[in-house]
This record gives structure tokens, sequence and C-alpha cells, in this order.
């Protein structure tokens, strides 16, 4: 018993340098830590955020497509020219005649 009484105390300055350099590290980390997990959490809102606008852009694609195919509806041209009082005469299919733009002209008689 007397024996550790008589041991000096080996805890000196370079201990206590470790000691602080260890909780300098650890702190740096902790920091480090919450930036990098606030950032992820910053990335992930422009994420949804750049989802949400691309979903929107799609919608509005949507709602234009079915403007123009509204427009373009044939039955709906017919009975809006009738409410106008249209002399425009509506001609037999047969005399319709398919025609191809040059390049698609092109490439089906190319081998």
């Amino acid at each position: 018993m007397n024996k550790r009484r008589s041991e000096t105390n080996h805890f000196g300055s370079l201990h206590i340098v470790m000691i602080l350099i260890i909780t300098a590290l650890l702190g740096t980390g902790g920091v480090l830590h919450a930036v990098m997990k606030n950032r992820q959490v910053v990335v992930a809102r422009e994420i949804d955020d750049a989802q949400n606008r691309i979903e929107e852009a799609e919608e509005t694609m949507k709602m234009v497509q079915v403007k123009i195919d509204r427009k373009l509806n044939r039955h709906m041209i017919r009975a809006e020219l009738a409410n106008r009082g249209s002399e425009l005469q509506q001609i037999p299919s047969s005399v319709v005649e398919v025609v191809t733009s040059a390049s698609i002209a092109i490439a089906q008689t190319t081998p």
C-alpha cells in the first residue's frame, strides 16, 4: 500500500496536451458532422424542389397538349365553323392527297 503512495505521479503536461488535442479533434469532428448533415438536408430540399418543378412542367405540357388536341378535333372544328356560318364545304376523303416531306421521301427511297 505504501508503495503506491511513494511513486511519483506520471500524469504530466504531455498527457494534458494530448487530451486537449483529442478534445479539439472530437469537437471539430462533431461540427463537421453537423455541417455535412445540414448540407444533406439542403441538397434534399433542392432535389425535392427540382422534382416539384419537373412535375409542374410535365403537368403544364399535358394541359397544353389537351388544349391542342381540343383545337385540332375535327368534330369541334366542324361545329365551330357551322356556328360561325362559314362557307367552307366538306370534301370527300378520297380527294385528300397525302404529301410527305422531302426528308421522309429521301429516307424511304434509300436502301
